[in-house]
């Protein structure tokens, strides 16, 4: 059996299908989440573009692509969503009613990608975002060397490595 066969890819985490529920929601993969995101930050104030990028980082820990953002203010804009104000050669853009509507009718789905962006990232624990993507790295450069019976041994040693590593996380814990 070839375990590294994968029927569908799901982002640039394909190689590792126990990764794929993670990029399925990740914010730039749903597609409307930064729609949504630009709306929450201009339903505070209006922005220019730099603004809303800040200010997304800031709040989700996540800086959307120029190149992604302002097609999306053009778009919100062509739906009524936003308006445009120019000043000093800067585009500010600001909440329509119309865009109010839109994050109202959306709400539950602004909760649940609230509760997914509040997940923990791997840039809150570098030293173990080094070295699983290190171990990855040797697995998925070396595959070349593994037959059948190397990918169990591998295989067997990361889960128990994840239940040592359950083992740790949940020592000491009163339920």
């Amino acid at each position: 059996m070839n375990y590294y066969k994968i029927n569908q890819a799901c982002g640039p985490l394909h190689h590792m299908p126990s990764m794929c529920k993670t990029w399925r929601g990740h914010p730039r993969r749903d597609r409307g989440n930064l729609r949504l995101m630009v709306l929450q930050v201009l339903q505070e104030q209006p922005q220019n573009g730099y603004g809303i990028i800040k200010t997304i980082k800031e709040k989700h820990g996540y800086a959307p692509d120029p190149a992604a953002l302002y097609p999306t203010l053009q778009l919100l804009h062509d739906q009524g969503c936003v308006e445009v104000d120019e000043q000093e050669n800067k585009k500010f853009y600001a909440l329509t009613d119309e865009g109010k509507k839109y994050l109202q009718e959306n709400s539950e789905r602004i909760n649940r990608m609230s509760e997914s962006l509040g997940q923990p990232k791997w840039n809150s624990f570098p030293g173990v975002g080094k070295r699983v993507a290190s171990l990855t790295g040797t697995i998925f450069s070396n595959y070349s060397y593994l037959d059948d019976a190397k990918i169990k041994r591998i295989e067997d040693l990361l889960d128990e490595t994840r239940k040592r590593v359950g083992d740790i996380i949940f020592e000491n814990s009163t339920d």
